[in-house]
C-alpha cells in the first residue's frame, strides 16, 4: 500500500474541534423551492438515507438491490438489521460519514439525514443572497478543480481512511477544507477498484481543469452533461476507444466498507 497525505495550504480538517452551527437545507430550500426544491426530492444525494414507506420510525439505506433497513435508537444514531438482529453501532462507525450530515467525531452521532446542502456548501455566509460569490461552488465564484476533489472524494473516495480517528470517513471535515490533511488514501486504487472516481480526483490534485462537475450536475441529479464532452483519457474508464459510444466496459466498484 503506498499511502499519500496531501496539504494543499486550506484550513486543515484535523485542526477542528467541533463542526461549526450550519443552515440547514429546509432553510436553504425556503429562498431555492422554484430551482433546486421541485426535483431535490428525488436526488440522489437527498436519497442516501430516506424513510421507509409506511413503517413508522423505520429507514432504508442505499438503493435498487443494495439496501439496509434502519431505525433510529437515540438522536443522531442509526441502528442497522443484519442477518443475526440489528447492530447498534455499525452505521455510525462506518456509514455516516458519507450518508448523513454533520457527524461528530466524539459521539460519531449525525445532525442531518442524508446529504444536507451544508455537506457540499459548508458554512454559508448569509450575504451570499446578495452576491453568490460568498459560496462554494456557485457558477460566481469560479470551481476549483482542487476543491472539488474534496468536497466530491469526501464521500466518493470509498476505502480512505482518516489520519485523526481511523475513521472510514474524514474527522470533521467541512467544505472549503483541505480534505486530505485528515484523509488518507491509497492512490494505487486509481489503477484498480472505483478507477474512475480516483483517477479523477487524482488528476485534479496534479492539475488537471477537469472536475467531477465538469460531467455531473449534482441538483439536477443528471450526468447528461458528460455526452457532450470531448474524448479523453476519462472517458476511457467507461467507454471504449472505438465503436458506440453507448456501449460501455462492465464497471468495477467495490469496497469492504460499503459491502458492495
Amino acid at each position: 500500500m503506498i499511502w499519500m497525505l496531501l496539504a494543499l495550504g486550506w484550513p486543515l480538517a484535523a485542526q477542528r474541534a467541533s463542526l461549526a452551527e450550519f443552515v440547514a437545507g429546509d432553510q436553504c430550500l425556503f429562498c431555492h423551492r422554484n430551482d433546486i426544491g421541485p426535483g431535490w426530492q428525488k436526488n440522489r444525494h437527498n436519497l442516501t438515507v430516506r424513510a421507509k414507506d409506511g413503517v413508522e420510525g423505520e429507514f432504508v439505506l442505499g438503493a435498487r438491490e443494495r439496501t439496509r433497513r434502519l431505525r433510529r435508537p437515540g438522536y443522531g444514531k442509526f441502528a442497522m438489521e443484519e442477518a443475526g438482529g440489528w447492530n447498534e453501532t455499525k452505521f455510525n462507525d462506518r456509514c455516516a460519514g458519507c450518508h448523513t450530515t454533520a457527524v461528530d467525531g466524539t459521539t460519531k452521532a449525525f445532525a442531518e439525514i442524508s446529504i444536507d446542502c451544508y455537506a457540499c456548501h459548508g458554512v454559508v455566509d448569509l450575504e451570499h443572497s446578495n452576491d453568490t460569490s460568498k459560496i462554494l461552488l456557485s457558477k460566481k465564484r469560479g470551481r476549483d478543480a482542487k476543491e472539488i476533489a474534496s468536497i466530491c472524494g469526501s464521500c466518493h473516495l470509498r476505502g480512505g481512511v482518516s489520519k485523526a480517528k481511523g475513521f472510514p470517513y474524514a474527522y470533521h471535515y467541512v467544505a472549503g477544507d483541505d480534505l486530505f490533511a485528515d484523509f488518507a488514501v491509497d492512490w494505487e486504487k486509481a489503477d484498480e477498484e472505483d478507477r474512475h472516481v480516483y483517477r479523477n480526483v487524482r488528476e485534479a490534485l496534479n492539475g488537471s481543469e477537469v472536475s467531477c462537475l465538469s460531467c455531473h450536475a449534482v441538483h439536477a441529479g443528471s450526468s447528461q452533461k458528460h455526452r457532450r464532452v470531448l474524448t479523453s483519457e476519462a472517458c476511457l474508464d467507461c467507454h471504449y476507444e472505438s465503436g458506440p459510444k453507448k456501449e460501455v466496459k462492465r464497471r468495477v466498484s467495490k469496497s469492504g466498507v460499503c459491502e458492495y
